[in-house]
């Protein structure tokens, strides 16, 4: 299969696209890193399938850039999707997330809106120009090897970071905020799923995660089982979700599930 992933080198980006290599696909990436811009940079050829993870999906930043944001993560995705139409791709796999959710009641910081505004274009696209598109709503995705300070930075990689500095680790808020951390293996196996299953998704929108949550006080015992590290609270953040945990069921009766454990993961994560 000839394979577009844009944003193939940032942090879940790059695993699909080595994946896909793995499996034998002709793969091109496309990303801000090496100059390229979907809105000016798409390829004059046609692609069977496109991963679409290109984004700034950082919502603190959001909330500081709004317009600037909307232009890479809402008009670049109406670029690419106009572009699948024109070069008769046979599916577009988008990246959402669950900020579109906020705290049950639709989005809390542009960053979700901008998904949101997205998912509502794959499904515009779908019906109206007949183009299959699957919308992925990522939760929180984790592993060992997380850079720091990188788009997809969570607590976990942040609380690594300063576990390596010995650090207090910091807590934003009382600590009860959940979440549900998914391990992104589970994230490249879900999309690499979407591109293989069989038929039509017609713009179907599904919650990829476990189905668990985890508060920040519960990752603070597991880091506590093998550190002795102090912590510190401080302010809630702006824009961020309370309570955040996926709607796993639709996604399972498809076929696929999260078979990482989280807990196991995380513990791995603060062996250092």
């Amino acid at each position: 299969m000839r394979v577009l992933v844009t944003g193939h080198k940032g942090y879940i980006g790059s695993k699909l696209y080595s994946r896909l290599v793995e499996l034998g696909h002709h793969v091109t990436g496309i990303d801000l890193k090496d100059g390229e811009d979907i809105i000016d940079c798409l390829p004059d050829e046609d692609y069977d399938y496109v991963f679409h993870l290109a984004a700034i999906p950082r919502v603190g930043f959001s909330v500081e850039k709004p317009s600037y944001t909307l232009k890479q993560n809402v008009y670049a995705t109406s670029v690419l999707l106009e572009w699948s139409y024109h070069h008769k791709v046979k599916r577009v796999i988008f990246s959402s997330s669950a900020a579109v959710l906020g705290n049950g009641h639709g989005p809390d910081s542009p960053y979700g809106l901008h998904k949101l505004l997205s998912e509502q274009e794959c499904k515009l696209y779908s019906r109206l120009y007949g183009l299959d598109t699957v919308c992925l709503r990522y939760y929180n995705v984790f592993s060992q090897d997380q850079e720091y300070g990188g788009s997809y930075s969570t607590v976990i990689s942040a609380w690594m970071e300063m576990l390596r500095r010995g650090l207090p680790l910091r807590i934003d808020g009382d600590g009860t905020q959940s979440r549900d951390f998914i391990h992104v293996d589970d994230i490249v196996s879900a999309n690499i799923f979407a591109m293989n299953y069989p038929n039509k998704f017609n713009s179907a929108c599904f919650d990829v995660g476990t189905g668990n949550a985890l508060s920040l006080n519960d990752v603070k015992e597991l880091v506590k089982k093998n550190n002795k590290v102090d912590f510190t609270y401080g302010n809630a953040r702006e824009g961020d979700i309370h309570s955040s945990i996926a709607d796993t069921t639709r996604l399972k009766n498809l076929g696929w599930s999260a078979i990482i454990d989280t807990k196991k993961a995380i513990l791995d994560c603060f062996k250092i």
